[in-house]
């Protein structure tokens, strides 16, 4: 598994790349890109560098200052409909994002152009390919994670006239550390001219399902990539030596049942199921023998091994971090019985 992961994201296939670069599927597909897949390294390096934002905003005015945004670019290659992020590099450029101008953003391009063009002189696969920033807001019940107006401005500018499958993506530091996981998420503008419903949310649910999750100004104008994240196989092996004797205390911990999100999408997740499954038994001879009817039930089971899975880790916590009493009651000696009869016997003569 790891040699396919090396060969499938770190490899370089110099005639693929070419009849991608022909074909340009993404101008006639607004959103061919669909994947956004980065590295552990990139991954690290982009959490480190905004969570240093945070707390370089939290340092000013007395240690009472507010978390300042940062942003930085991103290194990679293209795939058929993915986007490959294999490392970051901060750039130095911080603020709020009501005080960032014209001087930052052109400074900001200037060392993109730099970069690209030491890239290419040392013959490097790699390209710029995108940009991140952090958006370090409260931590509430959805991440932080959209396109502000600004932000939709900067990434629709980048992708008409950077390179192939430009692509942003918003970190919320805050939340990673609340949550204990990575919480950013790829983003791409569609073209002028094209649209999609004002109901339809970037990350093609419906806006009114998820009515506290804030999407920005203009939600249909862009839409969200599917992240995740991946490693070589010599870094798994190396976190494996890590974590060995220590990540179970880590899973215990990090129990998702006392977690807000984690309910309502439980609840949306068995509305779901519940209302395939009521359409199969209502229409029987439709259904039967269906993928459809196979993948309700399926989604219907893992619901249970997920709820049961978190109930188990949510009592396993409770007896070992938080000392909850789960035995049961030590059975009283025959000297606690008789106390107990002569302290009820003085409570009635009283």
């Amino acid at each position: 598994m790891d040699k396919q992961v090396d060969t499938k994201f770190f490899g370089h296939d110099a005639t693929e790349h070419e009849k991608i670069m022909e074909e340009e599927a993404w101008k006639k597909q607004p959103k061919h890109f669909s994947k956004c897949r980065i590295s552990a390294l990139a991954a690290m390096k982009m959490l480190k560098h905004t969570l240093a934002g945070v707390k370089k905003g939290r340092a000013r005015d007395g240690g009472k200052g507010l978390p300042l945004e940062v942003m930085g670019l991103m290194l990679g290659v293209i795939k058929p409909n993915s986007v490959i992020v294999l490392d970051s590099l901060p750039l130095p450029c911080d603020g709020f994002e009501s005080e960032w101008d014209v001087k930052i953003s052109d400074r900001a391009t200037m060392l993109m152009l730099d970069v690209q063009n030491r890239m290419e002189e040392k013959g490097s696969t790699e390209r710029v390919i995108g940009w991140y920033h952090s958006h370090p807001f409260e931590v509430g019940v959805y991440n932080n994670c959209f396109l502000s107006a600004i932000d939709l401005s900067t990434q629709s500018n980048y992708q008409k006239a950077g390179p192939a499958g430009w692509t942003g993506v918003v970190v919320d530091p805050m939340r990673c550390v609340a949550k204990s996981k990575l919480e950013m998420s790829a983003f791409r503008a569609y073209p002028d001219g094209f649209t999609v419903g004002k109901d339809v949310a970037p990350d093609g649910e419906s806006i009114r399902e998820t009515p506290g999750k804030n999407w920005g100004t203009y939600p249909e104008k862009y839409y969200q990539l599917e992240t995740s994240f991946f490693m070589s196989s010599i870094a798994r092996s190396t976190m494996d030596l890590f974590s060995k004797d220590s990540l179970w205390i880590r899973i215990i911990a990090n129990s998702k049942m006392d977690d807000e999100e984690y309910s309502g999408k439980i609840i949306k997740r068995m509305t779901k199921a519940s209302t395939k499954l009521t359409t199969a038994n209502s229409f029987p001879e439709k259904v039967k023998d269906t993928p459809k009817s196979d993948t309700s039930q399926s989604e219907t089971a893992k619901i249970a091994h997920d709820l049961c899975k978190e109930h188990t880790l949510g009592i396993l916590r409770n007896i070992l971090f938080l000392g909850c009493q789960c035995r049961p009651k030590r059975r009283q000696t025959e000297r606690e019985d008789k106390q107990m009869d002569v302290c009820e016997s003085v409570d009635t003569k009283v």
